[in-house]
């Protein structure tokens, strides 16, 4: 049922967005930094990459509403007692952003800065746990939670390279809200870096 809700408000919003005349569409690529915040021993980071879709409706001159779908790589090492943990959490994120633009319309570079919430479902990934020469791996499905909420903070610019063509460069943060272990507590942090390119459409 939450998997049917999630994807039912995607399309609607999309649809909704798709029949207006200020819109762009583009796909998007980057490069992930994730850690698990909260977590039990000391924590670091794992490098992983994202890729999806970026739409941007903007019926005002310095403000507009952005909606993401994109796969994410994320996860964490955690150290304790001798133990390591190394955990890749494979998520689809749609995040939902509120943009304040600078500049004017029709300018070639139009920097940015958005804010909004951050909605994850967890598709896959693995934990492996080294106990010495051995390793266990577990299916990261069993021990973290399926749904992600946090919010989303970024800066960047759109650069005009042709008419209602824009290319994209963006800085963000990501901020777990809700706990996705099931036995501890653990929040989702990431920072990641995204290329792309939109095409307006009206």
């Amino acid at each position: 049922m939450k998997n049917l809700l999630f994807i039912s408000a995607f399309v609607l919003t999309s649809v909704s967005l798709a029949h207006t005349q200020d819109f762009s569409i583009g796909p998007t690529v980057g490069v992930n930094y994730a850690w698990l915040a909260d977590a039990p021993g000391d924590t670091e980071g794992l490098i992983g990459f994202n890729a999806g879709v970026t739409m941007v409706y903007s019926d005002f001159v310095h403000w507009g509403l952005g909606l993401d779908v994109k796969y994410s790589a994320e996860g964490g090492v955690t150290k304790q007692g001798g133990e390591i943990a190394q955990t890749h959490l494979n998520y689809v994120r749609v995040p939902l952003k509120i943009y304040h633009f600078f500049n004017e319309l029709g300018d070639y570079l139009r920097p940015k800065i958005y804010i909004g919430p951050s909605f994850g479902y967890l598709i896959g990934g693995k934990t492996e746990q080294f106990l010495g020469v051995n390793t266990i791996t577990f299916n990261s499905k069993d021990l973290y939670e399926p749904i992600d909420l946090g919010v989303l903070v970024g800066a960047g610019f759109n650069f005009s390279i042709s008419d209602r063509t824009w290319f994209n460069f963006d800085v963000a943060y990501a901020h777990g809200l809700t706990n996705i272990a099931k036995a501890d507590k653990v929040f989702n942090r990431n920072l990641n870096l995204n290329l792309g390119v939109a095409w307006g459409l009206n």
